[in-house]
C-alpha cells in the first residue's frame, strides 16, 4: 500500500507537466564514434518535427564517453549517448532507453582470412579505436579472459597506418563499407551454429554486456557474400539519477511518438518496444522514470484489491465493453484512411516512370510528398495508428519517390 502514494503523486506530476503550454526541453551531449553525434542531431531534429511532450536538443560534442557522462553529473548536459560498457565506473548514471545495437566490424588482410583468431592476431597491427575505446578495452579483456596474454600484436592509431586487422564496433551502415577497402570481414563462426559454442558465444560469456549479432549476407556487397557471425554491444541513451522521473517518463512517450519517423531513418533503433527491453545486462540501473513508464501497463492498484470491488464487476464490464465496441469502431476509421493513403500511393506507382516525362515526374514526385505529409499530419492527431501499417505506409511512399525521382536510363534518354 505504501506505493500508492507515490503512484498517485507521479501521476499528478506527469499530468501537469503534460498541461503547461511550452514543452520541456533536454540537451543531448555525445562523444566520438560520429554515429552518435549523427543520432543526436536526428533525435533533436524529430523531435522538433513531431512536436513530443520533450522537446531534444543537441549538445556538445566532447572528446569521449567518460566526458560525456561527467557533463551529465555536473549539470551542464541533460541526456549523453554512450555504449554499454562495463568499464565506466559512475554511480550517479541511470539508463532511459537502449538506442541500437553497436556492432563489432573485424577486418582482416586477405592473406589472414581462414586462420583460427589466436594465429590471426598474433604478430599483427591492430587499429581498435583511441585509447580507452570500447573495442580496445574488448580486445584487451578477451585475450586476458582467454589465456591469450602471450600473444605479441600492437596497436596502430589511425587506419591510415595500414593495420593488419581493423577491429570497429559500428551501427550496420552501408556508410561503414568503404572503411572495410583492402580488408576482409572475419567471422567469430558460422551464422547457423549460434548457441552451439561459436566464439562469439565465447565473447557473450567471459563479457555478458556483449549479445551475439549476425551481419545478413549481402548486407556490404561483396564483404559480406555469406552472413557474418559477430557481436554487438547496445548504445544507450543515459541521464543523471536525480533527473525529474516525470521528465523521464514524457522523455520515453516522445522516443514512442517520434518512432516511426526514427525507424524510417534508422532501421536498427530500438524504439519499437521500449517498455520491455531486457534491463540485467544493463551497466547503469534504470531511471525510475523510465521503470514508471514500463510498468504503465502492469497490474494497478485497482487491480490489486479487485475483490474490494466485487459489487462493481457488472458495471466495470458493461463499460469495457462499451469501450471495446468503440476503440473498434475508432480502429475501423483509422484503416480506412490508411488503405485510402495506399491507393493513391499505389495508383502513383501504376502510371510507370518510364513513360512518363520529366514534368509529370515532378508533379507526381509532389503528390507523392504531398502524400507522406498527410500521412505524418493524421498520425499527429491520433487518426493514423503508428504500427506496422503505418511503416509499409512510408517504405511504399519511399520506394515509389525513387522509381519517380531516379528512372531507369532508358527512361532518362527518352527525356
Amino acid at each position: 500500500m505504501s506505493r500508492v502514494p507515490a503512484v498517485l503523486t507521479l501521476a499528478l506530476a506527469v499530468a501537469m507537466v503534460g498541461c503547461s503550454g511550452e514543452p520541456n526541453t533536454l540537451s543531448i551531449v555525445t562523444g566520438p564514434p560520429p554515429a552518435n553525434q549523427t543520432l543526436a542531431a536526428l533525435l533533436a531534429r524529430t523531435s522538433e518535427e513531431a512536436h513530443t511532450p520533450i522537446r531534444l536538443t543537441q549538445g556538445p560534442s566532447v572528446e569521449n564517453a567518460d566526458a560525456a557522462l561527467a557533463a551529465l553529473e555536473n549539470g551542464t548536459a541533460d541526456l549523453a549517448i554512450v555504449d554499454n560498457s562495463s568499464q565506466y565506473r559512475q554511480p550517479g548514471i541511470r539508463t532511459v532507453v537502449p538506442l541500437y545495437p553497436s556492432v563489432l566490424h573485424i577486418g582482416v588482410r586477405p592473406e589472414k582470412v581462414g586462420r583460427p583468431f589466436r594465429e590471426t592476431l598474433h604478430g599483427a597491427t591492430v587499429f581498435a579505436g583511441g585509447e580507452g575505446s570500447p573495442a580496445r578495452y574488448l580486445l584487451e579483456h578477451v585475450t586476458s579472459m582467454f589465456a591469450l596474454s602471450d600473444l605479441e600484436f600492437s596497436y596502430v592509431d589511425s587506419l591510415d597506418d595500414g593495420a593488419d586487422i581493423v577491429f570497429v564496433f559500428a551501427p550496420v551502415s552501408p556508410q561503414l563499407e568503404p572503411l572495410l577497402a583492402g580488408y576482409e570481414l572475419y567471422s567469430l563462426g558460422r551464422a547457423a551454429d549460434v548457441g552451439v559454442g561459436t566464439l562469439a558465444d565465447g565473447l557473450s560469456l567471459v563479457a555478458p554486456l556483449l549479445q551475439p549479432f549476425v551481419i545478413p549476407e549481402g548486407t556490404y556487397g561483396e564483404f559480406t557474400r555469406t552472413a557474418i557471425l559477430t557481436v554487438a554491444i547496445d548504445t544507450l541513451l543515459v541521464t543523471a539519477a536525480d533527473t525529474p522521473p516525470v521528465a523521464i517518463y514524457d522523455l520515453v512517450q516522445s522516443m514512442n511518438i517520434m518512432g516511426p519517423r526514427l525507424v524510417a531513418q534508422r532501421p536498427d533503433l530500438k524504439v519499437d518496444n521500449l517498455e520491455a527491453y531486457d534491463i540485467s545486462s544493463l551497466t547503469f540501473p534504470v531511471h525510475e522514470g523510465a521503470l514508471a513508464y514500463r510498468a504503465r501497463n502492469e497490474p494497478g492498484f485497482y487491480e490489486r484489491i479487485a475483490g474490494i470491488f466485487e459489487a462493481a464487476v457488472t458495471a466495470v464490464a458493461a463499460v469495457g465493453t462499451i469501450l471495446f465496441a468503440l476503440i473498434g469502431y475508432l480502429r475501423g476509421l483509422k484503416k480506412a484512411r490508411i488503405d485510402e493513403l495506399y491507393a493513391e500511393a499505389l495508383a502513383i506507382r501504376a502510371q510507370g516512370a518510364e513513360v512518363l516525362s520529366a514534368e509529370q515526374r515532378l508533379a507526381c514526385s509532389t503528390r507523392l510528398r504531398a502524400l507522406a505529409d498527410r500521412a505524418f499530419k493524421l498520425l499527429m492527431e491520433d487518426k493514423l495508428a503508428a504500427n506496422e501499417s503505418f511503416r509499409i505506409l512510408q517504405a511504399l511512399i519511399g520506394d515509389v519517390l525513387q522509381e519517380i525521382e531516379n528512372p531507369s536510363p532508358s527512361s532518362r534518354r527518352a527525356d
